[in-house]
């Protein structure tokens, strides 16, 4: 592909990106000038397993940007993986071990009266985005999948220790995006090994 091609593309990728923010805006402003409780509507919406187990769609791009230095792209997946939680309208019907668990993530991060908590997954997730980020900046993908692995295995066991039962919610939807992104991965390594092939 030519550089000028790329180019192109990595435009309307900023404007796709734009799009989809703008959308985002749109709801959400739409539903905090109607008077909606802004933090019920999001934890409602958040409810619909399609803002669950979208995330490599956002985490894959991202990456390959941060593999070409492309800082305004990765922020806009961020944004976009950020927005994401209340894209989908609130299911009819949620799986009660769904609800469990964003309840125990509302009591523990949002309730508590300590801020411990939240300060503590705040710098966690600031420190799994540094060294994703700075791995794949580096032209070092096999580091950057390694943080990925270890970050999201990292997260169903801190579920599991403290959430208990209402942590194994998070196990499909974690394994889930982690399968998607090696087979990602492992397609990508296929296919730089045959283009390397002599004749």
């Amino acid at each position: 592909m030519t550089k000028s091609k790329t180019a192109k593309i990595d435009i309307l990728v900023l404007l796709l990106i734009g799009l989809m923010l703008t959308y985002s805006a749109a709801i959400f402003l739409s539903a905090y000038l109607s008077g909606t409780d802004m933090g019920a509507w999001v934890w409602e919406r958040h409810q619909n397993l399609f803002s669950w187990y979208s995330r490599p769609l956002f985490i894959i791009p991202a990456a390959y940007y941060a593999y070409r230095r492309k800082v305004w792209h990765v922020l806009g997946f961020m944004l976009l993986l950020a927005t994401s939680l209340f894209w989908f309208a609130a299911p009819a019907t949620t799986d009660p071990a769904i609800r469990d668990y964003l309840q125990w993530e509302a009591d523990l991060f949002l309730s508590n009266n300590s801020s411990f908590p939240l300060l503590a997954l705040i710098l966690a997730v600031l420190i799994f985005l540094f060294l994703l980020f700075y791995a794949f900046w580096q032209r070092n993908p096999w580091l950057g999948l390694l943080v990925i692995n270890v970050g999201t295995i990292l997260k169903i066991v801190v579920s599991l220790v403290f959430g208990e039962s209402a942590g194994e919610a998070a196990i499909v939807p974690s394994l889930s995006s982690l399968l998607v992104i090696n087979l990602f991965a492992y397609f990508l390594y296929r296919r730089f090994r045959q283009s390397r092939k002599p004749g």
